[in-house]
């Protein structure tokens, strides 16, 4: 069963998914004239300084501005990926990685531009008067009336995107980190971080989205610091290392150190595959959140999309990076975590690097949990829209027992001293199915979209001043 499991995976996380992911982001980027390029400073603008500032943040308990959903959505993408598996990735295939991953970020805004547009061009209000929208939302209101199989489309995601509540790995991720520096057992690490999530869960959508206003841009900002700082304290290597990212992004790379060496096609796969998963473009569970924003067009709150991918990807990882790269730790023969925590040393001392990456983990992973949940409420939203008791009664069972479902992958290793090779393998074929789903959803509408920009950048540009849900596509 496990070889099974294992070359399914090999099918569906190999080079068909990667072509996928890339390709819909280099089709939107042409089609478009790269508009996330031409437009990107308006973008930043548009988001970081708002002509009415008072508007980033809502106490009202039906409303969210378009920054708080932004927070929710960043909060859910940076986690322990954006540490860990940069190094990994660099480890693996050498810093040439990186330069993929900057490269696949910059389709890869445009990817997360257009499914955040049609999630808030679909949307629509519940019983309760709140926006809600997603994937889910726009396979049914998009394809529903032309295509039968609409309804299974539904399913594979709705199943795909639950599995990884069910499998959750990040309470683990979190109590391996922090057993390193504390020399506590893992279980209770786990159960530890488990019940700091259910303090922000168990208050609901609003102590979700008042959370992960606040932590978004104070972990983002600190870890940014420390980054920056020993960048700058290295300031003398930079071209150096620039210039051995970008050649050894086209050049195979040779065995040295304790670095095993990569071909070309090693380092451009492990890139690619680093950078689209790290933003989740084109998985389709940002969008949910996206959608409950107070925005007047669809297209301002895409704008928000570019920007999630561009703090994701090209800040938060470069600086995972460029720190390994410019220490010389990408050639010490170690990875993950232990790899990152070794790079930040040689500015911050080895004792306070390993606290600051188990507190960034920590962090980093607690609001991407308190995010995730965001998701599965919007599909519970979905699924028993058509009935106010059941939902309500969903979301509540949804609210208690997502934090802890995070302790069964952390109790399966740490007390039962299980194989849980099936449990990942079944974690990446679940996370792959909703992305195949919502990327060919994505071509499918891609008339769609193209309608709602040109209704955004027709003449005057509208700016959401006329009713943008009167696009018409032929």
């Amino acid at each position: 069963m496990e070889q099974f499991l294992d070359y399914i995976v090999g099918i569906l996380w190999g080079p068909t998914l990667l072509i996928g992911l890339l390709g819909t982001g280099i089709y939107f980027s042409l089609i478009t004239k790269f508009w996330q390029i031409r437009h990107f400073f308006d973008s930043f603008r548009f988001c970081f300084f708002p002509e009415k500032r008072g508007e980033m943040l809502s106490a009202d308990k039906v409303k969210v501005t378009p920054y708080q959903a932004a927070c929710v959505a960043i909060a859910g993408s940076i986690g322990s990926g954006n540490i860990g598996g940069v190094a990994s990735a660099i480890a693996l295939g050498g810093p040439g990685v990186l330069f993929w991953m900057w490269m696949t970020a910059l389709v890869g805004m445009m990817t997360k531009m257009v499914e955040v547009t049609l999630a808030v061009y679909y949307r629509k209000l519940d019983s309760d008067g709140r926006k809600t929208g997603g994937p889910l939302f726009y396979i049914e209101r998009g394809l529903g009336s032309k295509f039968k199989f609409w309804g299974i489309f539904s399913l594979l995601f709705t199943v795909g995107i639950f599995m990884q509540l069910i499998l959750a790995p990040e309470a683990y991720t979190v109590g391996e980190s922090l057993h390193e520096v504390t020399g506590l057992r893992i279980i209770y690490l786990s159960a530890f971080f488990c019940l700091m999530c259910a303090l922000v869960i168990w208050g609901g959508l609003r102590r979700v989205i008042g959370f992960a206003s606040f932590m978004m841009p104070l972990m983002s900002v600190l870890y940014i610091v420390f980054g920056a700082y020993i960048i700058l304290i290295n300031i003398t290597h930079i071209p150096a290392a620039i210039a051995l990212i970008v050649k050894s992004a086209f050049t195979p790379m040779a065995a040295v150190g304790g670095f095993a060496g990569a071909s070309f096609m090693l380092i451009a796969r492990t890139g690619i595959a680093r950078g689209l998963f790290s933003n989740e473009a084109g998985w389709g569970t940002s969008p949910m959140v996206h959608a409950t924003a107070d925005q007047r067009h669809p297209i301002e709150q895409g704008m928000w999309g570019v920007m999630e991918v561009f703090i994701d990807t090209i800040v938060i990882c470069t600086i995972t990076g460029m720190v390994i790269v410019l220490t010389g730790e990408w050639n010490s023969g170690v990875s993950g975590s232990t790899l990152t925590i070794n790079a930040f040393s040689h500015g911050l001392g080895k004792r306070f690097a390993a606290y600051f990456i188990a507190i960034s983990l920590f962090l980093f992973s607690w609001t991407t949990v308190t995010g995730w949940y965001s998701y599965f409420h919007s599909i519970l939203e979905y699924v028993f829209r058509n009935s106010t008791p059941m939902r309500r009664t969903a979301l509540r069972i949804l609210r208690i027992t997502t934090p802890f479902f995070g302790l069964l992958m952390a109790y399966m290793i740490d007390v039962l001293n299980t194989n849980v090779s099936y449990a990942w393998l079944i974690v990446d074929i679940s996370s792959s199915v909703p992305t195949y789903v919502n990327l060919i959803v994505l071509l499918l509408l891609s008339k769609t979209f193209v309608a709602i920009l040109k209704d955004y950048e027709g003449p005057g540009k509208l700016f959401g001043l006329g009713e943008y849900c009167k696009v018409k596509v032929d």
